[in-house]
């Protein structure tokens, strides 16, 4: 068993969706990432990208693909050993075209995700953060198409991705989303570093006069695009917390392997009480943030009225618990897990940008604490997360 299924077993009864052939891909899996992981590029190397997508569409080959629990599995599994491999498996931003385009184009692009194309999606602005209702990227209409012009910032995946889902105003103002294959004329992409979530390219895009015909491209149709945008984030922002929460578990393994293997060869002659506190305490926070993020897994694929509710909260909780486990588990190793090429030194980087990635995690406590309060009556109305817009949400989770 890989040390990533042994946090995973104890869960299984907390998770009857998942048969035991499901199970057994899972392992088959976490065992294929540690093999062909020793193969990859250092962090920040250029030609890891394009590794990483090579990891993905080999992956997809050998089947490893499952319903949202089996999913949400695999994205703990992922992070556990590299928070860049958050792409490994899954439909990830390409559930929105699966879901909801016309029936060809739908159809069209689950037999690419399931050949391993990497979807992006390109929502944020520089006004500041995913406020949908305040976007400014339009369409006018020529013809039969509409040609899209404006500027998003922040997308993710930006020079890997096959396609990007834009969010825009259509000719008549509302707010629509459609699919745009990255090689249309009229694309532009500037690539910034980022700090953290290095595995894929990282920038603005630049759109002019690119051309969607609204016949085959549009997701959900004219205006639909707040729906689709809520709908696909109540189930992806648990695919983020299980990756984040798969990554501190990762670091929880290493140290404790690493203070054991200290221990038993006599370079220290105990582990000391803060050091097994700090084990306890992240285990058990892991443990029950993962079993929650399971949770609402399965609150969004059943269509539960509280899922948005619970994805919201959900997900800052979970990378604000893995952040935290991290952060104070690091320093039990001392400057080992510090210096540059440290897989802990990495996760911390990387966890650092989940806090701003999808979500600034005020902007999501808030908008749930408004919910919640709404909930009980009070006066005023919640802060919805896409009327108002959740301040500072990214695209690079």
């Amino acid at each position: 068993m890989t040390a990533a299924l042994e946090w995973l077993e104890p869960l299984r009864d907390a998770v009857p969706e998942v048969n035991l052939r499901g199970w057994h891909r899972l392992a088959g899996l976490a065992d294929s990432i540690a093999d062909l992981a020793s193969a990859a590029p250092p962090a920040g190397a250029p030609d890891r990208p394009r590794w990483l997508l090579a990891l993905r569409t080999e992956l997809a080959g050998r089947g490893y693909r499952g319903g949202p629990m089996w999913q949400t599995l695999a994205q703990f599994v992922a992070g556990f050993h590299d928070l860049d491999f958050r792409d490994a498996t899954g439909a990830g931003h390409a559930a929105m075209i699966v879901r909801h385009a016309p029936a060809g184009t739908a159809a069209l692009w689950r037999q690419r995700v399931d050949g391993g194309a990497l979807v992006g999606i390109a929502a944020t602005e520089r006004h500041g953060g995913s406020r949908i209702r305040q976007i400014s990227t339009s369409a006018r209409e020529v013809g039969s198409r509409w040609l899209l012009s404006g500027e998003k910032c922040w997308v993710s995946r930006l020079a890997e991705a096959t396609a990007l889902v834009v969010f825009f105003r259509d000719p008549h103002s509302a707010i629509t989303a459609a699919v745009v294959d990255t090689d249309r004329p009229g694309l532009t992409r500037q690539l910034t570093p980022p700090v953290g979530l290095g595995g894929w390219s990282w920038g603005a895009l630049q759109l002019r006069d690119v051309a969607v015909d609204p016949t085959v491209d549009l997701l959900g149709g004219p205006g639909a695009g707040l729906a689709v945008f809520r709908q696909h984030f109540t189930a992806f922002r648990p695919l983020v917390g299980a990756t984040a929460l798969g990554a501190a578990a990762g670091v929880h393994t290493l140290v404790r392997r690493t203070l054991a293997g200290r221990h038993a060869a006599g370079v220290i002659d105990r582990v000391r009480d803060n050091a097994l506190i700090a084990l306890g305490r992240a285990h058990g926070e892991l443990t029950a943030a993962l079993l929650a993020t399971l949770h609402t897994s399965r609150l969004a694929a059943t269509g539960h009225p509280h899922a948005d509710l619970a994805a919201r909260v959900g997900k800052a909780v979970g990378v604000d618990v893995a952040h935290r486990a991290v952060a104070e588990l690091a320093p039990l190793i001392g400057a080992a897990g510090f210096v540059a090429g440290s897989p802990i030194a990495k996760a911390r980087a990387d966890l650092g940008g989940l806090l701003y990635a999808d979500g600034i995690h005020d902007a999501l406590y808030r908008s749930a604490g408004g919910t919640l309060l709404t909930a009980y009556g009070t006066s005023g109305r919640a802060p919805d997360p896409e009327s108002k817009g959740i301040e500072g949400i990214r695209s690079a989770a």
